[in-house]
This record gives C-alpha cells, sequence and structure tokens, in this order.
C-alpha cells in the first residue's frame, strides 16, 4: 500500500505555465507526494497526461456549464462534494486572480481542509471582460489574504494577490534544467526542417493571446521585414486562433517569418533560436524565458515583466519599443559557444530541484 501523501492541485489542466509549475515540481516529489487535478473543464489526452496517470495522478474535470456567472458556482458545489468524497490533508489552488481562487478557497475551507494553499500565478489581467474580472479579483481579495498559506511565483504576483510580498512564500518557478540544454544536433535537424540553415533566428514560445503583446511582436517584425539574415519562429498556437498569425497573414509585405505551432519538442526549437523574445504586457514569472535561458539563448523580455526572471548574464529588459528592441538585438554579438553558456546561468533560480523543495516546505509545515 502506498505511504505518499496525496495533495489536491486545484484549478490546474494540463497545460499552461501554472500547470508546468505544479508537474515539474510533482517530478522531483513523486517519490513521496501524488498530486492530484482538479479541473473545471476538460483534460488535454497528450503525453503529459499519460504520465501524470502513470505517476498515479487523478485528473478529475470536465463540467458543462455554459453561463460565466453560474459555472463559478457549480464550480463551488462540485468541488466541496469532490472534497467531501474524497480524502485529502492539503489542496493547492493556483490561479491569476483572486475571484478565482475564492471559489475554491471557500469550498475547501466549508469541507474541512486542514492545509489550504492558495498560489499567485500572474501580475495583471487582460482579455475579455477585463474591467468585470479586475473588479470581482478586488472584491475577493479579502478573502484569499486570509490564507494562513500564501505565495506566489515572484514578488510582484504576491502584491498582485495580496497586496504585499510580507508574510508570502515567493516559490520561483524552475524548470527541468537537463531536459532544456542547448542540443546541436537537434538545432541543425529543426533548422533543416524549416529550411533557415544560416538565419539568425529570433522566436518565442506562446500562446500569443493578449497578454503576450502579440501587437508589439508583428511591430518588431516589421522592423526587421527587410533584412534577410533574420527570420522569426513562432512556436504555440491559441485554441481560437492566434491573433499575431492573422496579423502577419494579413500583410503581403512579410515573409520572414515561420509558425511551427503547437510542438511536443519544445527543447529542440529553443535550441533552433538565437535570440528570445517575450515583450508580454504582464507575467507572473514565466516559464517559457526560464527555459530560453537554460537553453542557453539570449533573452529579452519587456520592463512590464519583473527582472526576477533573470537565471543568466545573456539577458536584458527593455521598454516597449520596437526600435530599441530591434538595436539591442542586431548589437548582438553571437559567440560560438552555446554550450558553455550554462557556466553563466544561476541554477539556484532555474531549477525545479529549488522549486520542489519550497513546496516541500509548505506541505510539511
Amino acid at each position: 500500500m502506498s505511504t505518499r501523501k496525496r495533495i489536491l492541485q486545484a484549478n490546474l489542466n494540463n497545460q499552461g505555465g501554472a500547470f508546468s509549475v505544479a508537474y515539474e515540481a510533482q517530478k522531483e516529489l513523486q517519490n513521496d507526494y501524488i498530486f492530484d487535478y482538479y479541473f473545471p473543464d476538460d483534460f488535454v489526452k497528450n503525453d503529459v497526461y499519460t504520465h501524470l496517470i502513470s505517476m498515479g495522478s487523478k485528473c478529475v474535470g470536465k463540467l458543462d456549464c455554459k453561463n460565466r456567472f453560474f459555472k463559478q458556482y457549480e464550480v463551488y458545489k462540485n468541488f466541496y462534494r469532490y472534497l467531501c468524497d474524497n480524502e485529502y490533508d492539503t489542496v493547492h489552488i493556483h490561479s491569476d486572480t483572486a475571484w478565482k481562487i475564492s471559489v475554491y478557497y471557500l469550498a475547501a475551507k466549508k469541507a474541512g481542509i486542514g492545509r489550504i494553499v492558495v498560489h499567485s500565478h500572474s501580475s495583471g489581467i487582460n482579455g475579455h471582460y477585463k474591467t468585470i474580472n479586475y473588479l470581482l479579483h478586488l472584491l475577493a481579495k479579502p478573502i484569499v489574504k486570509s490564507a494562513q498559506y500564501r505565495c506566489a511565483c515572484s514578488k510582484i504576483a504576491a502584491k498582485w494577490m495580496f497586496d504585499t510580498d510580507k508574510n508570502v512564500s515567493i516559490i520561483r518557478n524552475g524548470v527541468d534544467v537537463e531536459k532544456f540544454k542547448f542540443d546541436e544536433k537537434a538545432r541543425k535537424n529543426v533548422r533543416e526542417k524549416l529550411n533557415i540553415h544560416e538565419k539568425i533566428v529570433i522566436g518565442s514560445v506562446s500562446d500569443f493571446s493578449p497578454p503576450k503583446n502579440p501587437e508589439f511582436i508583428y511591430k518588431l517584425v516589421k522592423e526587421f521585414q527587410n533584412d534577410e539574415r533574420y527570420i522569426f519562429l513562432f512556436v504555440g498556437n491559441r485554441p481560437n486562433g492566434c491573433d499575431l498569425k492573422k496579423l502577419v497573414d494579413e500583410d503581403e509585405n512579410i515573409h520572414n517569418v515561420v509558425f511551427a505551432g503547437a510542438v511536443t519538442n519544445v527543447p529542440d526549437y529553443l535550441s533552433a533560436m538565437d535570440v528570445f523574445i517575450l515583450p508580454s504586457r504582464f507575467e507572473g514569472l514565466p516559464m517559457c524565458a526560464l527555459e530560453a535561458q537554460v537553453n542557453g539563448l539570449y533573452t529579452i523580455i519587456s520592463d512590464k515583466v519583473s527582472d526576477e526572471t533573470k537565471c543568466s548574464k545573456y539577458f536584458d529588459r527593455l521598454s516597449l519599443c520596437a526600435d530599441e528592441w530591434k538595436s539591442q538585438i542586431m548589437n548582438i554579438d553571437f559567440p560560438n559557444d552555446r554550450d558553455n553558456r550554462a557556466a553563466f546561468l544561476d541554477l539556484a533560480k532555474a531549477s525545479s530541484v529549488n522549486m520542489a523543495d519550497e513546496f516541500r516546505k509548505i506541505y510539511e509545515d
């Protein structure tokens, strides 16, 4: 009989940055803990899902409720019932807004859960119903601020959720360092496949949703459209369509962009790049930027993203001015030492091992 403790990760399915945080922690802690996942929508049946099941995880999802307001009531009701029918000492709730966390938090409190962890993964809000969501976020803040176990991926994410970074556990996101190391063979294979052999490749891995600032990326693409030395490589997509791809496709003058779509071998595509860009409007602590730095990529993020993202010397934060980004990229001296850049990586700030240790401290407190 297994002696591993079960931890319920709430409001996570097997996609996105917040899930990646829990998943990487689970891989490090799997000898002592089993993570179960609860999410109101369905789980994607992919390789990661299969791996979760193989580690003993339960993935509870699929809630058919079309009305946005009543959906949250259904989430509360169903989550409470699930907790009453299943035994958990710890529930770990993840979200970008206080009102989403509060739904799970109140249900867990009612169910008598002893340890409820609330985890902030963002520093802002965007998209549809932005104003309404922000007001709900403000209204729900007193609820999440009352939680005994509060954590965030960065100081800016803590202040967004709790109005302070005091008495908040700052648990830096971490990645699988070995998985994302630079691979020369993979670089050559991807470049040959995409026919971009000798190009300087500027790239990003993203869903290219509004917070990722696709309009700025488009401006930057335009800045380089007449310079044949450079090409852009974008990995990832959105379920309802990519705003960036639409902008590029409608511009007949742009011929320097490759959209790879969703791929299962992201580290290979990072190895194929030379510069990684992330001009986001806001972030908590972006996993993709950590992965890029682990890969040895020169990484440029916007100054709207926390400087806590830095874990390598090959890193810059710039204001959202396309001319400035173009100038910085064109002035990069690309040395032939990609393999050696790991020496300039701060492993304590990048590794999922350190992140998992912080999870353990909270679960055993």
